[in-house]
């Protein structure tokens, strides 16, 4: 017994070890704290939702890994082989080829810069925790508590005390996957969600199918780690694809590339763990992290291709989200020959479209192109249309050599919900709906981030920041959906945009005075017409400048306020 309890202590110290060398970063999450906190931090006790339930007794999945692989390691890896097999078929008679040449000759869709505002779904195992340590700037990622939960890190970390919060409100027994049975979705309603993302003015939604520990939200017969086989028993993704369909709303295939912990057998049979797209040896552990996943022998070819080719062919996603790919090269992840398959088996029936989350690019392809911070990766340069996190990529979005664009973020700092989110990091109606105009206004698209509650439920103050903006839209909308650039773009006080046929430009005044002052000017003999109330406005030409009277009922409750101006 003695001895046991030994192993049992070495090995959680060994853990930890491993977590505060070897965790990888978000992209918008490194913080180095420049002066050292001086003792453990006292992180709070959360509220009864989001900790361990009285009584819970932690359980994992009925079988190991190496059962899971004794029963199905056998039969997935002839699948997936033979769903690779097509996918190279259907990529050598099709038009589009798996090589940035021809990926970079896809052009966005019209409709995706035509819809403007969609809603990612950021809800997963991790919102059971819904925590992550407070930022006075930047981003939060409560989204990455699973990973960040095994470690104390250091004194002059952001996350500094990380695994004491855990244990405070959770437990030293507690593991990653003990999360899975209490995830349950009781508050889920795909139907009132979807219909309440049309009533804010949405006109895309992209669910965390499948986020970084791999745990699907659809039924997948390449894994058991599925909301079907573990946790709620529900095809969470059909329900959302059904409820997209009745409201005519657009889908998109969120889908990590890479995953925390895979199983892998090598050439002898053994098991070995494909983490973050390195090879290491297997580790206890992961029958704690990886519950449910079957092993197979070749990571890409034998399991993350044919898993996306299933979903593809099961759901049909208008787009594919791609992310976890800044540590691996672009060449590695298999995306390539993903994004070809997609692209062919949907040419001359329907346009998709691909973000740029592709991987690490190759010397010759990032040479030069970021100049401000360092980057190694292919976002901003290949894809059908960039991302931005959190600003990111923000040196290389130029309205003036536009490309398709969209920015994801939330209400507040938070990626996945964090019951700390309260007023004072959470954007006013007025902050949402100037920051969504001026991406708007410089060719970007907004996909706003909603954090579901450990049990599939919206938060209150989400819910009401989404009902501002669709009764915002539901007045200027004319001046958002299928328009496009035109400069000055977006300036402090205003926004722009324009029509597709260039004759009406609309101004979207974000702090609304008695006079405000335009930086275009009207054709002869037009009016200058506020959009909501259809009421020509008085206006004048002053140092020439145009300056624009806007009566007191439009400017009483101090939102933006869009006018249109006829220029051809």
């Amino acid at each position: 017994m003695k001895k046991l309890l030994i192993t049992f202590i070495l090995a959680i110290v060994a853990n930890i070890v491993f977590a505060q060398q070897t965790t990888p970063n978000a992209p918008g999450e490194t913080v180095i704290r420049n002066k050292a906190f001086e003792k453990m931090p006292e992180h709070p006790l959360a509220p009864a939702e989001y900790r361990r339930p009285k009584d819970y007794v932690p359980t994992l999945y009925k079988m190991n890994l190496a059962q899971i692989s004794e029963k199905y390691s056998a039969d997935t890896i002839k699948r997936g082989r033979k769903a690779y097999n097509e996918l190279l078929k259907v990529n050598e008679n099709g038009k589009w080829k798996p090589n940035g040449k021809s990926i970079d000759e896809h052009k966005c869709p019209e409709w995706f810069e035509d819809l403007k505002f969609g809603i990612f779904i950021d809800w997963g195992l991790w919102s059971i925790a819904s925590w992550a340590p407070k930022r006075e700037n930047g981003a939060m990622y409560p989204d990455w508590y699973e990973l960040r939960m095994y470690s104390n890190y250091t004194n002059k970390s952001h996350f500094w005390g990380f695994r004491n919060y855990h244990i405070k409100n959770w437990g030293e027994d507690f593991k990653r996957d003990h999360f899975i049975p209490l995830f349950q979705a009781k508050k889920f309603d795909a139907e009132k969600l979807i219909e309440l993302f049309k009533d804010a003015g949405a006109k895309y939604v992209v669910p965390f199918n499948k986020h970084h520990s791999g745990f699907c939200l659809w039924d997948c017969s390449y894994s058991l780690r599925d909301t079907v086989d573990m946790g709620p028993r529900r095809d969470i993704v059909k329900e959302i694809v059904d409820a997209c369909a009745k409201n005519s709303l657009k889908f998109g295939f969120y889908f990590s590339l890479t995953e925390w912990e895979y199983p892998v057998l090598d050439k002898d049979g053994k098991m070995q763990n494909f983490s973050w797209g390195q090879l290491k040896p297997y580790s206890p552990e992961m029958e704690y992290n990886a519950s449910g996943k079957i092993a197979v022998n070749d990571y890409v070819k034998e399991y993350l291709i044919p898993q996306a080719m299933e979903f593809i062919n099961k759901y049909s996603p208008d787009i594919m989200w791609y992310d976890g790919e800044w540590g691996v090269r672009a060449k590695e992840l298999g995306c390539y020959e993903l994004s070809a398959y997609y692209y062919n088996i949907n040419e001359g029936k329907k346009e998709v479209a691909i973000n740029d989350r592709y991987g690490i690019g190759e010397p010759d392809e990032i040479a030069g192109q970021f100049t401000k911070r360092k980057r190694n990766w292919l976002r901003t340069i290949r894809g059908d249309f960039f991302t931005d996190e959190f600003g990111d990529t923000s040196e290389r979005i130029d309205p003036a050599k536009h490309h398709a664009w969209e920015a994801c973020r939330g209400i507040s700092q938070s990626y996945g919900n964090n019951w700390q989110d309260n007023a004072t990091n959470v954007l006013s109606a007025k902050e949402f709906i100037s920051m969504f105009v001026d991406m708007v206004a410089r060719g970007g698209n907004l996909l706003l981030l909603v954090n579901l509650d450990g049990q599939g439920a919206i938060p209150e103050v989400q819910k009401q920041r989404l009902l501002d903006i669709g009764s915002w839209l539901k007045k200027y909308g004319k001046a958002i959906y299928s328009t496009r650039i035109v400069a000055p773009f977006a300036t402090k006080e205003v926004a722009y945009t324009q029509s597709k046929d260039g004759k009406t430009v609309y101004a979207i005044i974000k702090n609304p005075k008695a006079k405000n002052v335009l930086k275009v000017s009207p054709k002869a003999n037009s009016n200058i017409v506020e959009i909501s109330k259809n009421k020509n406005l008085a206006w004048e030409k002053a140092d020439g400048k145009i300056i624009v009277n806007l009566p007191e009922e439009f400017i009483v409750d101090n939102l933006p306020v869009a006018v249109e101006i006829q220029v051809k």
